[in-house]
């Protein structure tokens, strides 16, 4: 286990580099994206000093200071001191489910279909504006959002062109669910750095859950890292619920993943 946690943050400290700044604070490593979804602070890699509050005020402060989001990512079994640091701070602390596939992925279909897309797939912007949508409304449930909210969110012209060099470069990999007659109603990522990949971003219209296509992603997702060579294929999961899906793919618990912001 502690092998497989040394492996996680070494990931943890290369995965944002492809698209981010770095600055040193502290007991921090601070990400600052260059386009796309923000990113946050983390532990500095091999630290093996305990952080204090002082040291989580400070961080948040000069967050603020970047205007990025005052967020930091972690995994309470590496880093213990750091979430009760965080509350002596002042901040709530939100903890989710670690998970690592277990073996092979099982098996999973749904009435969509899902596939690859490359950096110039023309369905790219309403793949991740269903994703976006889908975030909207953070648990299983169902709901009323549907392909009405991803064409306005497609409307919006996000700009794609981090995206696109992501995928481009295969530093992150994106695949899309579509519906007959309908387009893209989910998608879902994962970003491989040599032997590792974190499954990320799995995200469904809420008119359209409770049919199998976030497990459909997320196995078909493991399968794309599995035929490239990658042996450890994990993620977090947002809830106890969110994690009984991934766990019916495959995936097993093996910490608990914290954040602030």
């Amino acid at each position: 286990m502690t092998d497989l946690l040394a492996r996680l943050e070494r990931y943890y400290d290369e995965a944002p580099r492809a698209n981010a700044d770095t600055e040193e604070l502290g007991p921090f490593t601070i990400f600052v994206a260059r386009g796309g979804w923000p990113y946050y602070a983390r532990p500095r890699l091999g630290l093996d000093e305990p952080v204090t509050a002082a040291n989580v005020t400070a961080v948040l402060g000069r967050l603020a200071e970047l205007g990025v989001p005052q967020s930091i990512e972690w995994v309470d079994e590496t880093t213990p001191s750091l979430r009760p640091a965080a509350v002596a701070a002042g901040v709530e602390v939100e903890v989710y489910p670690l998970l690592v596939l277990d073996g092979g992925p099982v098996e999973r279909s749904s009435p969509t279909v899902v596939r690859r897309l490359g950096p110039d797939d023309l369905e790219l912007a309403a793949v991740q504006a269903a994703i976006h949508v889908g975030f909207g409304q953070d648990d299983t449930s169902t709901g009323p959002a549907s392909v009405r909210e991803r064409d306005l969110r497609v409307a919006e012209r996000h700009d794609l062109g981090p995206l696109r060099a992501l995928l481009a470069s295969e530093r992150s990999v994106l695949f899309g669910a579509f519906e007959p007659g309908l387009g893209a109603v989910g998608g879902g990522s994962h970003n491989p750095r040599g032997e590792v990949t974190e499954i990320v971003g799995v995200g469904v219209l809420p008119a359209h859950r409770r049919r199998g296509i976030a497990g459909h992603l997320t196995w078909a997702l493991t399968q794309d890292a599995a035929s490239s060579g990658v042996g450890t294929v994990f993620m977090s999961a947002g809830s106890d619920d969110v994690a009984r899906i991934y766990e019916g793919v495959g995936f097993r618990r093996v910490a608990t993943a914290c954040i602030v912001g």
